[in-house]
């Protein structure tokens, strides 16, 4: 059976967009195409569409046949949420004008926060019945460590001393450098990492403040997860001087 011929220009951009060799595309192409029972053409689309590359022109250049197949594999795509998702929906569902049960509230989380870290040092402080302050708290102080151990500063820094030490939002100054390298990205966190020590890290650890609700608490520490992935991404580019 003759081999099918991949589109050039899907192959080259998935392999920019992964970092992988085209081998690997490729097997992984074939890999799809077994898994969906569907042509390779089918699969390498499916691939780059779930990659958010965008597959207009070649599914044109598909027969009929193949565009269906393209079509009912994405919809598939749009079906009910794998099981993870289901029980984190089915969770928030139940706990909705209800008090909240610790196994109702575990696979949310565990949906949620995907940090190791982060996971083990809040989620018995999220599923407990009140003072969910504590739980911004650890969220806040886990990324004012991660923050510092990745740019090491020469002397003790805390609170927002850390995050002006390890980004500034000129690139050509900043020691932590975001992934992406773009201005604004670089900008824009670094504004972000200073107004959330300012607004939810210095708070919570020099006041106890009982207003926060469970939901608001994890909605934070959930956004703090991403924040992390932030730093752990961010290269560090230069010492500060006196380092």
């Amino acid at each position: 059976m003759a081999r099918a011929i991949l589109d050039r220009k899907l192959i080259d951009k998935l392999t920019s967009h992964r970092g992988k060799s085209e081998k690997y595309i490729r097997e992984s192409v074939s890999k799809l195409a077994n898994k969906l029972g569907v042509a390779s053409e089918v699969a390498l689309i499916v691939m780059a569409k779930r990659e958010g590359i965008g597959t207009a022109v070649s599914q044109r250049k598909l027969d009929p046949a193949k565009q269906a197949q393209v079509r009912d594999a994405l919809q598939n795509d749009l079906a009910p949420p794998r099981a993870a998702e289901r029980r984190a929906v089915k969770a928030v569902r139940a706990i909705r004008g209800a008090p909240a049960k610790r196994t109702s509230l575990k696979p949310i989380i565990e949906y949620v926060v995907k940090d190791a870290s982060l996971r083990d040092r809040c989620q018995d402080l999220l599923m407990a019945s009140s003072k969910f302050d504590r739980a911004i708290n650890q969220a806040t102080l886990i990324l004012e460590d991660r923050m510092r151990k990745k740019s090491q500063p020469p002397t003790r820094l805390v609170g927002e001393h850390v995050v002006n030490f390890a980004f500034k939002e000129d690139l050509s100054k900043t020691v932590l450098q975001v992934a992406s390298k773009e201005p604004d990205d670089q900008r824009g966190f670094t504004q972000i990492m200073r107004g959330v020590v300012a607004a939810l890290r210095n708070p919570t650890h020099h006041h106890i403040i009982e207003s926060f609700s469970r939901e608001e608490a994890l909605r934070i520490v959930g956004f703090v997860d991403v924040l992390l992935g932030v730093v752990e991404k961010s290269v560090k580019v230069r010492e500060a001087p006196g380092s």
